[in-house]
């Protein structure tokens, strides 16, 4: 039977990605002596219930996931992407019950260590002590950052994570709300957990995985920007971005090695990059935004 347990912090109606969903108003429970805690999303009614729907507008730039907190097919869609995820051999929270006609499922509640903390506890490792003036030990630093390697556990959730990623999209599935708290370190072993499939579809379209991968590299980047307590441009600010860069890149170093379908992704990623850093102005429009203004 389901018993409650100690509140874990989490409030109701509070974004809960360490288990996939918004946590409803119950507190977190155990089911038969497992943590879980119950999620709540939209039932799915109405004539798209159930269904995904495969003609959602693409996103135009790195980072913009788009669509709604939920799909069409609300917590009935949500779970069919987790057990799809899980048989193509990439961890998720496990679900243990889901009710489509309340809109709620009781998942697992995954005890560990958010990606996003991570970087930041890799960022305020301590640099060495120093007695050159401030400018000069600030940019031999910075550069020293660059060149250093990342630590054990951060390198090691990198490959992880690129692997369970490359196994996603070779299956035909996008997550398409990848960022460092949607990516969960489990406590026990440290295997990396894809959580929150509330945006999540089925694709073989390059274009798609390569927007996946892009909108994981600007979440971790736009996470180094608000750095919380940092001014803008400051040490921290730069460490902290400096890190999240290095992660990506070997995030792509093991996706790649992983994945049967690289060399699609990896051209279309190129022009998803490229689109990201020209002005909104002169971006060249997609089919999809053509299609959307007729």
């Amino acid at each position: 039977m389901a018993e409650l347990a100690e509140d874990s912090g989490a409030r109701p109606g509070e974004k809960n990605t360490a288990n996939g969903a918004v946590q409803s108003a119950s507190p977190p429970m155990t089911l038969l002596g497992r943590p879980a805690v119950v999620l709540t999303l939209s039932t799915g009614d109405g004539a798209s219930c159930g269904e995904r729907n495969h003609k959602r507008s693409r996103p135009n730039d790195a980072g913009d996931a788009g669509g709604d907190e939920g799909g069409p097919g609300g917590i009935r869609q949500v779970v069919r992407s987790m057990l799809r995820a899980q048989k193509l051999g990439v961890l998720v929270p496990l679900v243990y019950h889901a009710d489509v006609f309340t809109g709620e499922a009781v998942v697992e509640a995954v005890p560990g260590r958010r990606l996003r903390e991570l970087v930041a506890a890799a960022a305020a490792a301590p640099a060495e002590p120093t007695t050159r003036p401030a400018a000069e030990a600030e940019a031999s630093a910075a550069a020293a950052a660059d060149l250093k390697t990342l630590p054990e556990d951060l390198n090691r959730a990198a490959a992880l994570l690129g692997r369970a990623l490359a196994l996603l999209h070779d299956g035909g599935q996008v997550h398409n709300n990848l960022s460092g708290d949607t990516v969960v370190l489990r406590e026990s072993d440290g295997a990396v957990v894809l959580t929150d499939f509330s945006r999540s579809y089925n694709t073989i379209v390059a274009l798609d995985k390569a927007q996946d991968l892009a909108s994981l590299e600007t979440a971790l980047l736009k996470a180094a920007e608000a750095v919380e307590g940092a001014e803008a441009g400051t040490v921290e600010q730069r460490r902290e971005a400096r890190v999240a860069a290095q992660l990506f890149e070997k995030v792509l170093a093991s996706y790649r090695a992983a994945s049967r379908l690289w060399s699609a992704t990896h051209n279309k990623l190129a022009e998803v990059r490229g689109r990201a850093t020209q002005p909104q102005n002169k971006r060249p429009k997609t089919a999809t935004a053509d299609a959307a203004a007729s």
